[in-house]
């Protein structure tokens, strides 16, 4: 398959493709990725061809988790920082076994992201979606032959089978791993910093 420069206006969109976690985080106001602005003139490029009905971009579970997780650990992590250092856990995850009502100082910023979402908008995968027969072999085996043949690790392994699953061919993410991937055209930034 294709790299394609996910910063370049001119380039196409596909019919359909699967958002990744790097890029859907990037698409925060203030995020700290260095390719966030590139990354959300995409999406909002992006936004405009869903709306035209001529691409519609996924949003698997892997990928939901995954962003879920990195804002409410990031909140967990500046709540245990405010804590006084002489009576804290010995780190955020402690903190929250002990304390778990600390898992709501990131619930603004989950239902902010959720917002982000739906203004895209992004077409949430259920589990019937991944019963096609693009493929017949099993989600596990296919993130194993993700994991061993391209040396992605299971998070992504797993992204890429549930794609896969879902007959999408295309991926757009942030992640420079993913270059390796030859079974799938790859919208990211070619000349990331």
């Amino acid at each position: 398959m294709a790299l394609y420069d996910l910063a370049d206006p001119e380039t196409l969109l596909p019919a359909q493709l699967v958002l990744d976690t790097s890029l859907l985080l990037a698409c925060r106001t203030g995020d700290d990725n260095p390719n966030a602005t590139a990354t959300q003139n995409f999406v909002a490029r992006l936004g405009q061809q869903i709306a035209a009905y001529q691409t519609i971009a996924w949003l698997l579970t892997p990928v939901i988790q995954e962003c879920y997780h990195i804002i409410l650990s990031r909140a967990l992590r500046r709540a245990w920082e405010n804590q006084q250092p002489q009576s804290r856990p010995p780190n955020w995850l402690a903190a929250y076994k002990h304390e778990p009502h600390l898992l709501a100082t990131g619930f603004a910023e989950m239902i902010e992201f959720d917002e982000i979402l739906a203004s895209i908008p992004l077409t949430p995968a259920q589990p019937s979606d991944l019963t096609s027969a693009a493929t017949p072999h099993p989600l596990d085996e296919r993130m194993r032959h993700f994991i061993t043949t391209y040396h992605l690790l299971p998070q992504d392994a797993l992204i890429l089978a549930e794609a896969e699953k879902l007959g999408v061919s295309a991926m757009a993410t942030l992640d420079r791993d993913w270059q390796r991937v030859a079974e799938f055209d790859i919208y990211t930034i070619l000349n990331a910093r």
